[in-house]
């Protein structure tokens, strides 16, 4: 956890609350509650803050930069391991 948002603040992610509360994210969740899911709570996190994915080498080198657009934005699978498998 990075409750200060050391890591948030150094790689510039945002916050938007239009963008975490998008049609496919609100979508996604009333799919997840209809099908009888739980919630977790945000213990006070900021919901509104966008995420992201980042794949660094052994060296310290950034391999993968992907802020996510909005709070359903992820980059694919596919994408994710083909870059992990070129560092090998």
């Amino acid at each position: 956890m990075d409750r200060q948002r050391t890591v948030y603040k150094a790689y510039q992610l945002e916050r938007s609350v239009l963008r975490s509360w998008h049609p496919r994210a609100l979508w996604l969740y009333a799919k997840r509650w209809l099908g009888g899911d739980k919630f977790h709570d945000s213990h006070g996190d900021d919901t509104s803050q966008l995420g992201g994915d980042f794949i660094i080498d052994r060296h310290g080198v950034l391999r993968l930069v992907y802020p996510s657009r909005d709070s359903t934005d992820r980059p694919s699978v596919d994408l994710l391991l083909g870059i992990v498998q070129q560092l090998e």
